[in-house]
């Protein structure tokens, strides 16, 4: 698959993510837990978009602008628009690659060219930002991960699934019943995203596909407007 067919694919599987209002709880999670590819995949994207970039500020630039643009978004939506707390959207994966491009540009121009202590002090500085932001925690070094093992796929494979296997315990939690054992794992499965994109990744054939404006921007509109408007609809009739 071309890189913007790829986004197009976690654009639809997102929506999933995000209609919990409107279906069951056991629905929920389940969406919840199929639609875990959808960062990490958006993450590797970033990474190639840094690498095939003619001008990385201006596209780190352009990740800042919606980013912000969106926390702008939420507070207006949040403060001034929805009613019910539980339909408030904090959600802005835009400002977690945008720290994560930002740790890749730090890595390539200060860490590797200028000073290798002045860059780790600067790429954990970004990192502990990066935790206040969404998966923040996990996409952050998986973007790292992902570009200076661009060249080697199986140590890259290696170290995020060894990442998973150290946090998996940490969710693999009994309740009382299997089912409730099951949604709680699909609930609590963000732990899985640092593996979860490498199947579709394996799909993108490293081609950049349509090149259009349409398709430089519509993830930058699509991804706030369907979260704001799905709250919208759920504050307003459920």
């Amino acid at each position: 698959m071309s890189g913007s067919a790829l986004k197009l694919l976690m654009m639809v599987l997102m929506v999933f993510d995000h209609i919990g209002a409107f279906i069951s709880p056991s629905m929920a999670s389940f969406f919840h837990f199929i639609t875990r590819p959808v960062a990490p995949v958006f993450a590797y994207m970033a990474v190639e978009g840094f690498i095939y970039t003619k001008d990385v500020k201006k596209y780190l630039s352009r990740l800042y602008l919606f980013g912000f643009l969106m926390y702008f978004g939420n507070f207006i939506l949040n403060y001034y628009i929805i009613k019910n707390p539980i339909n408030y959207v904090y959600n802005n994966i835009i400002m977690t690659i945008a720290l994560g491009v930002t740790g890749l540009y730090i890595y390539e121009n200060i860490y590797l060219k200028k000073n290798k202590l002045q860059g780790i002090i600067l790429l954990l500085f970004v990192g502990i930002l990066s935790i206040f932001t969404e998966g923040g925690i996990l996409i952050y070094p998986f973007i790292l991960i992902c570009y200076i093992c661009r060249d080697n796929n199986f140590k890259r494979n290696i170290i995020l699934c060894g990442i998973t296997a150290f946090l998996l315990p940490t969710v693999i939690v009994p309740y009382e019943t299997k089912k409730i054992t099951i949604e709680m794992f699909f609930i609590n499965s963000d732990i899985l995203l640092p593996v979860a994109g490498i199947p579709f990744i394996y799909l993108y054939n490293g081609k950049r596909g349509n090149n259009s404006n349409f398709m430089k921007y519509i993830f930058y509109i699509f991804y706030p407007m369907h979260l704001w408007m799905i709250a919208i609809i759920a504050d307003k009739f459920i």
